[in-house]
C-alpha cells in the first residue's frame, strides 16, 4: 500500500510505458519505410484502370487508415499548418472538378492529393521530435547512399543501371536516352528524371551536416546528398549550392553577436527588394535564368514563365486543369516550374496554399529553435534550409510522382518539429 501510494494516480506502468515506446518505434520505422518506398524505381509501378499506382502510393493508402484514427481519437493535434495543407488538398479537388467534370477529376486529381496530403500527414503522425528525425536520418542513410553510388556509377560509366536492371525484373520497358553533360551523363537512378534525382538527394544535405549525427549514418547520408552532383542538373546545383551556403552562414551567426537571422533575412529581403525595382525581368526570371545550366535552358525557361503566366491571367481562380496549355506551336509541352505548375493547373490559391504552409512551418522553426541547445537548434534550422532550398530548386523543375511526395513529407516534417517544439516550451 505504502509503494502504490507513492506514485502520482495518472502515472503509467511500467507494461504501458513499453507497449507505447514500441508504438513510437514502429513509427519511426513507417516514416523510413516510405522513404525507401520512394526510392524504388519506375519499373515497379503497375496501374489499375487509369489510376497509376507505385509502390509508395500503395503505402500511403494503408497509411491513410492510421493517420484517421490518429486525428479521430486527438492523438495528432492539427495545428493552422494542417488546415492550410488540408485546403491544399480540398481546392486541388475543386478546381480539378470545375475545370474537368466530376469522373476525369477524381482519375487525375485523386493521386495528386493522396501524394501531397497523406504524404503529409503520415509524416505529421510518425514523426514527434528531434530524437525522431535523427533515428529517421540514420535508417535512410543506406538507402540514399546506395542511391547516390549508383546514380554516380551511371553518370561515369554513361549508361543506366537501376531503370534497365528493373526493367528486366518485371517486365515494363521505360525507353531512355542518354543526356550528356561535360562529359558525363546525366544521371537518374530510379527517379523519373534527372533533375527530380538531383532536387531529391540535394535535400537531404542540410539535414545530415547539422543533424548532430556521428560515424556512419553522417557519412553515409552525406555522401548520398553529395551525389546529387552526378545529375547535371540546374535545379540540383540550385539545392546544393543554396544549402551550403545557408548552413555556413547559420554557423557564422551562432559564432557571432554582430549578425542575427533577423538582420541577415533583412538585408535578404532588401536585396530581393532592389532586385525587383531595378531589375527588368524581376526576382523569379532572375532565379529562372541564373539556375540555368546554359542559355538555351535560360531562354526556354523564361519563356515558358510568361506564356505560362499568361494561362494563369486567363484562368487565375481554378487553372486549366490536366488539360494542354496555350502557347506557340514550337514550344515543347513541359513546364519547368513546379509553382508555375500548380498555379496554371489549379489557380493562383494552390500555390498560395502551399507556400504559405511552408512559410508557417519555416517561421515556426526559425522561432522556436532560440529557446533550444546549440545541437537542437541547428538541427531545427536544418529542416528550415532543406525545406528552403527545395522550394527554391522547383522553380526550376516540375514535381511528380516520388519527388513530389517527398517534398510534402518533408513539409510535414518541419511542422510536426515546430509544432511539438512550441508545445514543449508551453508545457515548460
Amino acid at each position: 500500500m505504502e509503494n502504490s501510494a507513492a506514485l502520482p494516480i495518472n502515472s503509467m506502468t511500467a507494461p504501458q510505458m513499453a507497449r507505447d515506446h514500441e508504438a513510437e518505434r514502429w513509427r519511426i520505422f513507417g516514416a523510413a519505410a516510405l522513404v525507401y518506398c520512394l526510392l524504388i524505381p519506375l519499373p515497379f509501378n503497375f496501374s489499375v484502370g487509369t489510376l497509376l499506382l507505385p509502390p509508395y502510393r500503395l503505402f500511403l493508402i494503408g497509411a491513410a487508415f492510421f493517420i484517421l484514427r490518429d486525428v479521430l481519437t486527438g492523438r495528432l493535434r492539427l495545428c493552422v499548418a494542417d488546415y492550410v495543407v488540408a485546403a491544399l488538398g480540398v481546392w486541388i479537388a475543386i478546381s480539378s472538378i470545375v475545370t474537368m467534370g466530376l469522373d476525369q477529376a477524381v482519375q487525375a486529381s485523386g493521386s495528386l492529393i493522396l501524394d501531397i496530403i497523406i504524404a503529409y500527414f503520415w509524416l505529421r503522425t510518425t514523426l514527434h521530435s528531434l530524437k525522431d528525425l535523427r533515428i529517421l536520418l540514420v535508417l535512410v542513410a543506406p538507402g540514399l547512399a546506395v542511391t547516390g553510388l549508383f546514380i554516380g556509377a551511371e553518370s561515369l560509366l554513361q549508361t543506366h543501371l537501376v531503370m534497365p536492371a528493373a526493367s528486366a525484373i518485371t517486365g515494363q520497358i521505360h525507353e531512355l536516352e542518354p543526356s550528356i553533360r561535360l562529359g558525363l551523363m546525366r544521371a537518374q537512378g530510379p527517379f523519373p528524371h534527372p533533375i527530380l534525382a538531383g532536387i531529391f538527394l540535394g535535400s537531404f544535405l542540410p539535414l545530415y551536416l547539422v543533424a548532430g549525427l556521428r560515424g556512419w549514418p553522417l557519412w553515409l547520408g552525406l555522401f548520398g546528398a553529395f551525389c546529387c552532383v552526378f545529375t547535371f542538373s540546374s535545379g540540383a546545383f540550385l539545392v546544393l549550392a543554396s544549402g551550403l551556403a545557408l548552413v555556413t552562414a547559420n554557423l557564422m551567426i551562432s559564432r557571432t553577436s554582430m549578425v542575427s537571422w533577423r538582420l541577415a533575412l533583412l538585408g535578404l529581403l532588401a536585396v530581393i527588394v532592389f532586385l525587383e525595382v531595378a531589375s527588368q525581368s524581376g526576382v523569379v526570371k532572375l532565379i529562372t535564368r541564373f539556375a540555368a545550366l546554359n542559355n538555351q535552358t535560360a531562354f526556354f525557361r523564361l519563356l515558358i514563365w510568361d506564356e505560362g503566366i499568361k494561362t494563369v491571367v486567363e484562368n487565375p481562380l481554378f487553372g486549366i486543369g490536366f488539360g494542354d496549355w496555350a502557347r506557340p506551336r514550337w514550344m515543347p509541352p513541359s513546364v519547368d516550374n513546379y509553382w508555375l505548375v500548380l498555379a496554371m493547373r489549379h489557380g493562383v490559391i494552390a500555390p498560395v496554399l502551399a507556400l504559405l504552409a511552408v512559410l508557417i512551418a519555416v517561421v515556426g522553426l526559425a522561432r522556436n529553435s532560440v529557446h533550444l541547445a546549440p545541437v537542437d537548434q541547428n538541427t531545427m534550422r536544418g529542416t528550415a534550409i532543406a525545406l528552403s532550398v527545395t522550394c527554391l530548386g522547383v522553380f526550376s523543375v516540375a514535381l511528380w510522382l516520388s519527388p513530389q511526395v517527398w517534398f510534402f513529407a518533408l513539409l510535414g516534417i518541419a511542422v510536426s518539429l515546430s509544432q511539438n517544439s512550441q508545445r514543449a516550451l508551453t508545457e515548460a
